[in-house]
């Protein structure tokens, strides 16, 4: 019989060995780590979350001051109306450079600086406003010697004129977080007398 040329099959060798011989620690490995180690240096699939944990507190921190500055203009913006229409009410009062003629209208101007109303029945119109001692009413002169205002004016040396201030209290909320310690704000209108 002839021989022929084929080989004889080679056996099979297992694709895998068990995971108990295969799976060794890096240190019975250690021509691996250096491969391994760039592999995970290299990866980029965690990189955009580590980004925003990096970056996450100081978003929070800019919407905490945000917030704050947002607060203090709405309180700003309510003070600067309160005391503008107080002014106006007071210069339709009777008064001379001495100041007010009626003895309760000081009173009168402080509520409706602090609540909105003349009896002060009303709610504060800054929450933590509770004190009319933060509002003040001066009435001061300013000279008409030569004539410089007609019409209403004439014949008067001195022009009264009313100036009402507030500082109402402020209470930063976020003020630990945000580094703000602002306790009060101090704003003011004068108008003339209109009587």
């Amino acid at each position: 019989m002839a021989r022929s040329s084929a080989r004889p099959p080679t056996p099979r060798r297992s694709a895998r060995r068990p995971c108990s011989t295969r799976c060794g620690s890096m240190t019975s490995r250690p021509h691996l780590a250096p491969r391994l180690l760039g592999r995970l240096l290299a990866g980029r699939e965690g990189s955009a979350a580590v980004e925003f944990a990096l970056v996450l507190p100081f978003m929070v921190l800019l919407c905490f001051a945000f917030v704050g500055a947002g607060r203090l203009f709405w309180n700003y913006h309510i003070a600067v109306s309160s005391v503008r229409d107080a002014a106006r009410y007071a210069a339709r009062l009777p008064m001379t450079c001495a100041g007010l003629t009626n003895a309760g209208d000081v009173a009168n101007i402080q509520n409706l600086t602090r609540t909105g109303t003349k009896d002060g029945s009303g709610s504060p119109l800054i929450a933590t406003w509770t004190s009319n001692a933060t509002v003040t009413v001066t009435v001061t002169c300013v000279s008409n010697a030569g004539g410089t205002y007609s019409g209403r004016y004439d014949g008067m040396t001195g022009v009264p004129r009313v100036q009402v201030a507030a500082t109402p209290p402020y209470i930063e909320s976020f003020g630990p977080l945000t580094g703000i310690t602002l306790t009060s704000f101090t704003v003011s209108s004068q108008q003339a007398w209109t009587e």
